[in-house]
């Protein structure tokens, strides 16, 4: 059985109280839970009294709800980021951290990271949108209230 959690969400300026069951059910947690502690899928199975390829199965649908979760948080992140920034083709990424930087200052949110910081993190979450320093795919930078940077890879801005 899924439990629910309740959580306030603020959203403009009410709040909202909402009832949020787990993406994971108990069977999954019980398997990853045994799983990080290092057992095999076979010793899992044994404890549970399932076979192996069910929890294989049960690993595996954990995992993707889990990536899922993860992606669906940092989608309402960007939704909600006061700070977007468009980085179109032809643009020298050693550009971009300033433009980033200035519309982080106009909305008075201190970005998390360093010049090279961010250029590092671009070249890890976009690299294939890059061509050395030159951007050969447009994506787009969000800045976050608390001054976290999410990077969209988007074909079209």
């Amino acid at each position: 059985m899924v439990l629910g959690v309740k959580l306030f969400i603020l959203l403009g300026c009410y709040y909202f109280l909402v009832m949020v069951d787990s993406f994971l059910t108990g069977r999954q947690k019980k398997v990853l839970k045994l799983r990080d502690e290092g057992k095999t899928q076979e010793e899992v199975s044994e404890i549970l009294g399932t076979s192996r390829s069910n929890v294989s199965l049960i690993e595996k649908r954990a995992r993707k709800n889990i990536l899922k979760s993860k992606e669906t948080l940092k989608e309402w992140k960007s939704i909600s980021a006061p700070v977007e920034v468009g980085v179109e083709e032809d643009t020298d990424i050693l550009d971009v951290p300033e433009r980033v930087y200035e519309k982080a200052n106009i909305e008075d949110i201190k970005v998390d990271l360093a010049t090279i910081e961010l250029i590092e993190e671009i070249e890890e979450k976009a690299n294939d949108f890059l061509d050395h320093r030159m951007v050969k795919k447009s994506f787009r930078i969000y800045v976050t209230k608390d001054g976290e940077i999410i990077i969209e890879r988007n074909d079209s801005i």
